[in-house]
């Protein structure tokens, strides 16, 4: 008898000794958890701080792109998606051009310079374009409201795709590529839409993104502001 309870007893430390170590180990791991969301490290401040301000628009890329390049452009978009959207209409929408799609839209903008320019102006301006290695066509869903209106759904809506665009610049830029944000007349046309494949009567495009490798640094030009002249401080 006194061996059984000798036995109960020994069951029951183990189960008290058990549930403490399981007590504390959850413990531990909310702790880590806590305060691996909480940290701020100043290198990682410091790094996102170098790749803001040394993103620059690339005019000259690589004729081919990297062999991680989708991969990165998954990363960019994920990033464009988490940028500020008042409220969540996620307006935005992303058109990976293929080697058709890219073509036509060449043509096109050929054919508009053409008209201004020349023939000549016009052969250059087209492959000036085929030579851009990768395109990113984003746009933004139309809204019946005024976008003069400050606080209109399309002046916010516009105002979040901005910000996404400027976020798949960042994110690409931090990967090692180069992006150039352009907002040609042709990209507000509807034979634009019909080329890139959007209902141009849905959505109109905010602009249309290059990327690549770049090629050689680009030139940084100088600020005419610094910060001491556009921060305002009041009482």
């Amino acid at each position: 008898m006194k061996a059984f309870i000798s036995l109960l007893i020994t069951i029951k430390l183990f189960d008290l000794i058990h549930a403490f170590q399981s007590t504390q180990s959850i413990r531990f791991q909310t702790k880590a958890i806590r305060i691996k969301l909480n940290a701020r490290p100043q290198t990682t401040s410091k790094y996102i701080h170098k790749n803001i301000l040394t993103r620059r628009t690339i005019n000259n890329f690589e004729s081919t792109l990297p062999s991680n390049w989708e991969g990165a452009l998954q990363k960019a978009i994920e990033s464009a998606i988490h940028a500020p959207n008042h409220k969540r209409t996620e307006p935005w929408r992303f058109y990976l051009l293929g080697p058709q799609a890219i073509d036509k839209v060449c043509k096109l903008n050929a054919d508009i310079v053409t008209s201004k320019k020349g023939v000549d102006a016009g052969e250059a301006k087209y492959q000036r374009w085929k030579d851009m290695p990768g395109w990113l066509v984003v746009t933004c869903r139309k809204s019946e409201d005024d976008m003069n209106n400050p606080t209109s759904l399309a002046r916010e809506d516009y105002a979040a795709c901005c910000c996404a665009v400027h976020n798949i610049c960042l994110s690409l830029h931090a990967q090692g590529m180069g992006t150039k944000w352009t907002t040609g007349a042709v990209c507000f046309e509807e034979r634009f839409a019909e080329a890139v494949g959007f209902d141009y009567s849905e959505e109109y495009t905010v602009g249309t993104i290059w990327f690549g490798n770049p090629v050689g640094e680009p030139v940084t030009p100088g600020k005419k502001l610094g910060v001491d002249n556009v921060l305002v401080k009041t009482n």
